[in-house]
């Protein structure tokens, strides 16, 4: 057992991989209110998939790393939902260009890892979720705001053409899946957020607000409040990944 766990967290890193877009980075006042700042953080740079993890390329990751298949990955590693809708073990079915999603944060963790990456930190997922097509930062527009809260109930789309790239040239942030972070857990305080037991676990506790810089900007509030509430080995039906890389 204990070679097996090895064998699943170490996986060797593979030159291949999706596009990425490299962004700059810079000063950013995140929607999560810091202690120390307020909430305004320097965002160093980065890169990241242009598109979020696609079935076919996880059905590839499946194919190189078969430990992670959902007919022998232990249950300490993902739950009994992961990637419940594929047709088989190896197979995701139709729509091979869709998000895959149903995959546990373990899971989303060894694919980057095997592309010689990892995941988005929560402040570089939600720096390039704020831009738009034209502004790195399109926030503050009600249009924007409308939109991107009309979009922002996941499902599944042609990961391809499904979305167009913001100004960072990163596309489907918004209505395509929800995403795994690298620092999903640390998002709310543990006194700040619901718990299994009492039944509401996806919704905020009253004063979970005083955590929030913009308690206006729902789509981002949503993510907070599902990720938060999440364990590693979690997988929802509309949660998938991309994954990022540092820059010097």
């Amino acid at each position: 057992m204990a070679s097996l766990l090895l064998a699943l967290l170490a996986v060797p890193a593979v030159a291949a991989g999706p596009g990425y877009a490299d962004l700059s980075g810079g000063s950013f006042r995140s929607a999560i209110r810091f202690e120390e700042n307020g909430g305004n953080v320097e965002v160093p740079a980065f890169s990241m998939m242009t598109r979020a993890v696609t079935r076919a390329q996880f059905q590839q990751f499946l194919q190189q790393h078969p430990q992670w298949r959902r007919d022998r990955v232990p249950t300490l590693f993902a739950d009994g939902n992961y990637l419940s809708a594929w047709s088989a073990p190896e197979q995701p079915g139709a729509d091979g260009d869709a998000p895959v999603t149903q995959v546990s944060w373990y899971a989303a963790d060894a694919y980057c890892k095997a592309q010689g990456a990892r995941l988005p930190t929560w402040l570089e997922w939600e720096y390039a979720a704020a831009a738009d097509a034209e502004r790195a930062d399109a926030r503050s527009d009600p249009a924007w705001r409308q939109r991107v809260l009309l979009d922002g109930t996941p499902h599944a789309v042609d990961a391809g053409a499904g979305a167009r790239p913001n100004v960072h040239g990163v596309a489907g942030l918004h209505g395509t899946a929800w995403e795994w972070v690298e620092d999903f857990s640390s998002l709310m305080d543990g006194a700040e957020k619901r718990g299994g037991a009492d039944g509401e676990k996806l919704q905020f506790c009253g004063a979970g607000a005083l955590q929030f810089n913009d308690r206006g900007n729902y789509t981002v509030l949503k993510r907070i409040a599902i990720l938060s509430a999440m364990r590693p080995a979690n997988t929802l039906g509309n949660l998938g990944f991309r994954c990022a890389r540092s820059l010097p």
